[in-house]
């Protein structure tokens, strides 16, 4: 059942994630380049492949411009 729960919270974090690029008009590539991290990873993230560490999780609100709470502003 945990694990469930967890992978449904990846997901739904990595789809907010792609809103909230897609909301500052970034594509996957300006994103990654941005934050220093490889393309691939943004994409794994987004689609739910990857859980990312609490340091990615600063680079990419570093990238996006936001604070790192607003990652974590969705309903699940």
């Amino acid at each position: 059942m945990g694990e469930n729960r967890n992978q449904k919270y990846i997901t739904t974090f990595g789809t907010h994630l792609k809103e909230l690029r897609l909301a500052k008009k970034l594509s996957q590539e300006e994103l990654a380049y941005r934050c220093g991290l490889p393309l691939s990873q943004i994409g794994r993230i987004e689609r739910g492949e990857r859980s990312p560490t609490l340091s990615t999780i600063l680079l990419l609100a570093n990238g996006l411009g936001i604070e790192p709470k607003k990652l974590f502003d969705f309903n699940f």
